[in-house]
C-alpha cells in the first residue's frame, strides 16, 4: 500500500536529562517550516500539550494551536475540525468520526487536501469560530 508522507518532525521531547518541550511551527504545512520550543515553563506549554493530536504536527497561527497530519493514505479522506477538543486537519473518516464523537456542536467538514483543511482552519481562527471542547463535555 502506497502512503503520501508530509515532512516528520519531532514534537515532543522526553528524557532522563532534559525537561519535556513541545516544538511549533508558526508557518503554513506547505512551507518552510518555523518552529518555536515550548518548554515545561512557559505559560503555554500545557494548552500546546493538550492541543497536540497523535500523528500530527503542532502549528500555532494567532495564538491558537492547530494539528496537520503527519501521514495521509492515498485514498484516505481529509476533514477540517474547529470545535473539538483537537483543532486542525484530521485524515480519515474514523479519525474524524473520533475527533468529534461526543463533542456537542462538532463543527467538521470534508476538504480535498491538507491545504485547503488548513486554510479553512485559519480563516475560522480569524473570524473567532474555533472552539475547544472536551469530549462528553456539557455547556454550562
Amino acid at each position: 500500500m502506497l502512503s503520501v508522507t508530509e515532512p516528520f518532525f519531532i514534537e515532543r521531547v522526553f528524557t532522563s536529562s532534559s525537561a519535556p518541550v513541545v516544538f511549533v511551527n508558526h508557518a503554513l504545512s506547505t512551507a518552510s517550516p518555523e518552529f518555536t520550543i515550548i518548554n515545561h515553563n512557559h505559560p503555554e506549554f500545557e494548552n500546546a500539550v493538550r492541543s497536540r493530536a497523535d500523528d500530527s504536527v503542532l502549528h500555532v497561527y494567532k495564538a491558537v494551536f492547530y494539528n496537520i497530519p503527519v501521514q495521509v493514505k492515498p485514498s484516505q479522506s481529509m476533514f477540517y475540525v474547529t470545535c473539538r477538543s483537537h483543532i486542525g486537519v484530521v485524515a480519515g473518516w474514523e479519525n474524524a468520526l473520533n475527533c468529534v464523537l461526543g463533542v456537542t456542536g462538532a463543527v467538521y467538514h470534508e476538504v480535498e487536501s491538507i491545504a485547503i483543511g488548513e486554510e479553512k482552519v485559519r480563516i475560522a481562527i480569524d473570524e473567532g469560530r474555533i472552539k475547544m471542547v472536551e469530549p462528553w463535555a456539557f455547556d454550562e
